[in-house]
């Protein structure tokens, strides 16, 4: 009998792992690229639409994996994206450094699921931020 994580075949989920990853490293390596250059031009909003699609992505794909936190975590920045970039909030510092913090929690996750984890963490604090 395959084991169940909130409703995804175990076994299925082990063949797409290996995607999962790679592309989730893609993902956090985007954000995190844009966000350095966002650091540097706050005003760039083509940065903001290209981390909330790469932050979408993986939401996506960790929801579909079935890592919650993955995507919870993923889903409270794009909120926090997605008001920068209908103009309702400034990019600034504070702002900055709550998706940074974000973004290691995220990097922390994926590199529990390579390790063979879970891919859960205490989001919490982070999540707290954010929302």
């Amino acid at each position: 009998m395959c084991e169940k994580r909130e409703g995804v075949n175990q076994l299925d989920m082990n063949q797409y792992l290996d995607v999962f990853i790679d592309e989730s490293k893609e993902h956090l390596q985007t954000c995190n690229e844009k966000l350095l250059l966002l650091e540097k031009d706050p005003a760039d909003l083509q940065l903001v639409h290209d981390i909330f699609r790469a932050a979408h992505t993986l939401k996506g794909m960790s929801a579909t994996m079935g890592y919650t936190d993955l995507a919870h975590l993923t889903h409270l920045m794009e909120n926090v994206l997605d008001a920068i970039r209908n103009g309702e909030m400034p990019v600034t510092s504070d702002w900055l450094d709550v998706l940074f913090e974000a973004l290691d929690h995220l990097e922390e996750m994926v590199q529990s699921i390579i390790d063979g984890g879970d891919g859960k963490r205490d989001i919490s604090e982070v999540s707290a931020k954010l929302d």
